[in-house]
């Protein structure tokens, strides 16, 4: 089950008022970066669940080559190895 939907109406209520009260600028801009990432949009807590559930790394990593994985076409190491 994706959601439980009385737990929805008594936090909004009016849903079809609250779809039309529209978003502020920094929820629009929340879905637009989390848009272009493809990464969840929620709490850490719940992307921390969202990790367990799927066995998978959704959090964003420190960026570069990972310690000791060879470069392409190199032969050697990120660490300069070899």
């Amino acid at each position: 089950m994706l959601v439980k939907v009385h737990p929805l109406l008594d936090r909004f209520g009016d849903w079809p008022a609250f779809l039309a009260s529209g978003l502020s600028e920094e929820e629009t801009a929340q879905f637009r970066s989390h848009e272009r990432t493809g990464r969840p949009l929620g709490s850490p807590a719940f992307v921390d669940r969202l990790e367990r559930l799927l066995r998978r790394v959704l959090k964003p990593q420190k960026r570069g080559p990972k310690p000791g994985t060879k470069r392409a076409g190199t032969g050697r190491t990120s660490k300069g190895d070899n």
